[in-house]
């Protein structure tokens, strides 16, 4: 058979996608790397083209490869949906769907692209919850939501985990605090000569990488104050009482724009949060037709990046760099 027909194969290169290499895709499908292995090989082989190379320990996907992730996608979830539709064998006419999200994706574009549906969709309803990283990783919360956005996927036996995109993180500081007197960063070094506010998830804070051109550096900040929440990090941003640190630019977009607050460093980017999404095996197809959707309105959004993007770049907030 050829396996470029095949979709159980088709999951599996996108378990390996959003996991990032075929051993984690292995462990967390029970599966021998050897079988995954042979497996890739041989839809490349149907295929006639590479889907991956090699760089170093790390997994690239090439051209073909972005196509494949962007393209197959949906032919996968809608064959998945349509054989759960069959197998029921009844609609559901009332088309909710329930939605569990980090609480700053809640907050900030959650709201538009479900206003924004409504409009497209007027018989579909939405339940949505915010909720700490904490949480959301939590199987009890799983079984309570059609659709889980997570900062790192969710791997069960009864879900399907896409990577959606990356979020592009900054750091600020009010155009009033850099204009003050003694102010001045030009190097990460500086950071720390200030009061920083940060991100309280993981350390991220503590262990996170800056690039500049060739350049990798490794920051370690100690922020005279942590948040889980990123509205409470520009708080104190516009407040003027020092740096942000870990910044959703979707969070900022507004104020750098009428130049209430600036970017502190732009020559150095910062690793970009992946955000994927978790859903349940058993969804209807009006749950599908929305995460298809959903999927192309998302990385419209300032300072979300396409997974296709040549600039997509995450860490995994350890020495190593993990490239797409």
């Amino acid at each position: 058979m050829n396996s470029a027909h095949d979709l159980d194969t088709w999951r599996l290169f996108f378990q390996v996608v959003n996991l990032g290499s075929v051993s984690k895709a292995a462990q967390s499908l029970h599966q021998e790397t050897s079988a995954i292995s042979r497996k890739l090989n041989k839809l490349e082989k149907d295929l006639g083209t590479e889907l991956f190379t090699k760089d170093g320990r790390k997994l690239k996907l090439t051209s073909a490869g972005f196509v494949a992730f962007s393209r197959m996608r949906r032919i996968v979830l809608d064959a998945g949906c349509l054989i759960n539709d069959l197998s029921q064998g009844q609609d559901n006419l009332e088309q909710l769907i329930t939605i569990a999200a980090p609480i700053g994706i809640s907050e900030k574009l959650l709201p538009i692209c479900l206003l924004e549906y409504m409009k497209i969709e007027p018989s579909t309803r939405f339940s949505c919850r915010s909720m700490s990283y904490v949480e959301l990783f939590s199987t009890e919360t799983f079984q309570g939501y059609d659709i889980i956005l997570s900062t790192s996927p969710i791997t069960t036996a009864t879900n399907t985990t896409m990577l959606l995109g990356g979020i592009k993180h900054i750091m600020t500081a009010s155009t009033e605090f850099l204009r003050g007197e003694n102010v001045s960063i030009r190097r990460p070094e500086d950071l720390n000569n200030y009061p920083l506010f940060s991100f309280y998830s993981r350390n991220r804070e503590r262990n996170t990488h800056l690039k500049k051109g060739s350049e990798t550096y490794h920051l370690n900040l100690d922020a005279c104050c942590r948040f889980n929440h990123p509205g409470a990090i520009k708080t104190a941003v516009l407040d003027n009482y020092g740096v942000g640190v870990y910044c959703p630019y979707y969070f900022y977009a507004s104020e750098i724009k009428n130049g209430q607050v600036q970017q502190v460093l732009p020559d150095w980017t910062m690793p970009l949060q992946q955000v994927y999404l978790n859903k349940k095996h058993t969804q209807r197809a009006y749950v599908n037709d929305f995460i298809n959707w959903f999927f192309q309105r998302f990385i419209n959004f300032e300072g979300i990046i396409s997974p296709m993007s040549n600039g997509f770049w995450m860490s995994d907030f350890s020495a190593n760099l993990v490239h797409l």
